[in-house]
């Protein structure tokens, strides 16, 4: 007879042993386990993103992502008659990766800087803490309101219910085990009342049969969100979304996509496009004035043309063009900018505006076979420079 099969991974142990304590959860506690158990969780351990890690987000992929955004942040300044101390809040800033060259920019332009990080992740908290060694820099005070909020691909990482259409009718999607005692798909007769409610407010009914990813979270974060920015302040989400929702979740490891949240428990990430009807439906509540653009158009209308035209390497030419790929995170990630306290405000990101020359650019060094190429023309000219 075969036994009980042996956990993959701690976390999968520590959900059998929840499975059969009280029966199959939600998968929204399944991805709460997966990305932040204290012990076990993805975002708990993780030292960082990029060739490394598992996925390389936009601020990893190139430098000039986060000084673009340091434009932006400088146009906001602006805007608010130049406040000083000019306070920024970063939401899930990771390995420093956006702040850094954010900094790099801001820190020429204006006088007065504090820039807070609100981090959930001991681990990337400690590389950051590494990294960023800057005055302005500091860990302390997340909930004070600030007056440029920035959460770039945060909002796909809260965790998610699974709901299908039967008979007209929503059933939620646990998480048990099958007959052979692996990790399966469990589905309930009915939904909790509140994914009727959510539906509800969108106006919306997914057809019959399909699979929704819906974050019951997703209003509270933008409220917490409204109640941490200035009475007159913009914040800029940035972030996959989905309008309206549907079966989105996705996952990576070792840089490889997949779609099964329930293998690798701990050790994969999991993120699920973030629904744009509700974020904006409940920032206007907050009286939030809403209004978004892809990524693309917001780093051109930010001057990544100019960006393009001095950094010429293959290695940066490779890195930008990826940010921009209307097929890739060009096109499929939006910007949501939400105003407070700035009628007639326009901010640069979303319509651009007239940008200087930059005196210097945040560049990536050569990759490996850039460099032995470099190399390889310094010696050579050495060489015939000695044989003159």
């Amino acid at each position: 007879m075969a036994g009980t099969p042996v956990a993959a991974t701690p976390l999968e142990g520590w959900l059998r042993e929840r499975i059969a304590r009280e029966g199959p959860p939600s998968f929204r506690d399944v991805m709460h386990a997966a990305l932040y158990h204290p012990r076990f969780g993805y975002y708990t351990n993780l030292r960082g993103f990029g060739a490394s890690g598992d996925f390389i987000t936009s601020p990893e992929r190139h430098p000039a992502f986060g000084w673009l955004l340091g434009r932006q942040a400088l146009d906001v300044w602006e805007a608010l008659e130049r406040p000083r101390p000019f306070k920024i809040l970063e939401l899930g800033a990771g390995s420093g990766a956006l702040a850094e060259p954010l900094m790099l920019f801001l820190r020429d332009e204006v006088p007065d800087t504090v820039y807070t990080l609100d981090e959930v992740s001991p681990s990337l908290r400690s590389v950051q803490q590494e990294r960023l060694r800057g005055p302005e820099f500091r860990w302390q005070g997340v909930d004070e309101p600030a007056h440029f909020i920035v959460a770039n691909e945060v909002a796909d990482a809260l965790p998610v219910h699974r709901v299908v259409v039967r008979s007209r009718r929503f059933s939620e999607l646990h998480v048990g085990l099958d007959e052979h005692e692996r990790l399966s798909w469990v589905e309930t007769d009915a939904a909790r009342p509140e994914v009727e409610a959510y539906f509800e407010a969108l106006h919306y009914k997914p057809p019959e049969g399909q699979v929704v990813d819906v974050c019951l979270e997703l209003g509270e974060w933008v409220k917490n969100l409204s109640r941490r920015l200035e009475a007159r302040g913009v914040a800029l989400v940035i972030d996959y979304t989905a309008s309206p929702p549907r079966d989105s979740l996705l996952t990576y490891y070792r840089h490889t996509l997949g779609s099964d949240p329930l293998v690798r428990l701990g050790q994969q990430d999991i993120s699920a496009h973030v629904d744009l009807r509700t974020l904006v439906r409940v920032a206007i509540a907050e009286k939030l004035q809403p209004g978004a653009t892809a990524q693309r158009g917001l780093l051109f209308n930010l001057g990544f043309a100019q960006v393009q035209a001095r950094l010429k390497g293959p290695t940066d030419r490779q890195a930008l063009a990826h940010l921009v790929d209307p097929d890739g995170p060009g096109g499929q990630i939006a910007a949501v900018f939400l105003l407070r306290g700035l009628p007639g405000y326009r901010p640069a990101g979303a319509v651009g505006r007239d940008w200087p020359e930059p005196a210097r650019l945040p560049s990536l060094p050569p990759d490996q076979d850039e460099a032995d190429f470099l190399s390889q023309w310094r010696e050579a000219f050495t060489a015939s420079e000695e044989n003159c």
